[in-house]
């Protein structure tokens, strides 16, 4: 074998790189998930609007004679870690901790997520200087049947391919959903309208549910990811609007969206948190996660 760690691409974009590491987070998740804190559509839905494009280099991709079969990379920017890798090549763990000790730190201070009982990991990071702190992440699962809800009068569903879409109220929405106080700079607005669409790998627009409010709010919103011929979706993102809360309408979008993904063939739904609004409609823990400090941060 001939295994190396090189540098991802510097090319921003949907380059060569990025459609060839969406594709591994795919195979080794194919027959097994194996790392459901990060799966394809997590890198997919990152890139872009939320993952500094600036120090993409230091991204790690390990190699096999050409296969990707690792990865180390962050997730905003600088400073974090995460891990992937073919469960064939599990000894390379500790390298990928060194790496991202190496190349992911931001002025010398980094954070990597790890699995709880990864002995492997653990012990690895260990060695190399990292302790565990009491931060914590949470990915929750939910099997996938003729989930039901119900909405209150008025209230409809639709979805990114209905012809009525708005775009821009989506953006307006999102914005105050995720409870952001301030108004948007003419920059970040600039930026919103010159999107004209969603060209993301593998979105589909009928997964991206919104709860419509008698008067025209987009009231709450889910999104979801399914890939064909697989056996899981992802949840990513849902809100709701301060004013629309506490009516079910999260629910309603949430498994909406989980109903549709089961039509497509999919058992089984991710989503990267602890929240109990999700295990209050059916999710329930499946990995737990604990961020390392390096001593030296």
């Amino acid at each position: 074998m001939s295994i190396k760690i090189r540098s991802y691409t510097k090319e921003a974009g949907y380059s060569d790189d990025f459609k060839r590491i969406c594709e591994f987070l795919i195979r080794i998740n194919h027959d097994k998930v194996i790392t459901p804190n990060y799966l394809w559509a997590r890198w997919v839905w990152q890139f872009g609007p939320y993952m500094s494009m600036e120090h993409l280099s230091n991204i790690g991709v390990v190699e096999d004679n050409g296969i990707i079969v690792g990865l180390a990379t962050y997730e905003n920017d600088l400073g974090e870690a995460y891990f992937c890798l073919d469960e064939k090549y599990n000894y390379l763990k500790a390298q990928l901790i060194e790496y991202a000790l190496r190349n992911l730190n931001l002025q010398g201070k980094i954070k990597i997520t790890l699995p709880d009982g990864d002995l492997e990991y653990q012990q690895a990071a260990i060695q190399k200087g990292f302790i565990p702190t009491s931060q914590k992440s949470s990915v929750a699962i939910i099997d996938i049947n003729a989930h039901t809800y119900t909405l209150p009068n008025g209230y409809r569903i639709m979805s990114f391919n209905d012809k009525d879409f708005d775009i821009e109220r989506y953006y307006n929405a999102i914005w105050r959903g995720f409870d952001n106080q301030r108004q948007r700079n003419k920059i970040e607005m600039e930026s919103m309208r010159k999107r004209e669409g969603f060209d993301a790998p593998y979105l589909n627009s009928d997964l991206r549910i919104l709860v419509v409010a008698p008067n025209g709010d987009y009231a709450a919103h889910c999104g979801m990811w399914y890939l064909p011929n697989s056996e899981y979706a992802y949840v990513e993102p849902v809100f709701t609007l301060p004013e629309y809360r506490k009516m079910g309408l999260g629910k309603a979008a949430v498994l909406e969206g989980i109903n549709r993904c089961g039509k497509l063939g999919a058992k089984h739904a991710y989503v990267l948190s602890s929240q109990q609004f999700y295990y209050n409609i059916g999710f329930y823990p499946v990995q737990n996660e604990t961020w390392w400090l390096h001593k030296n941060s």
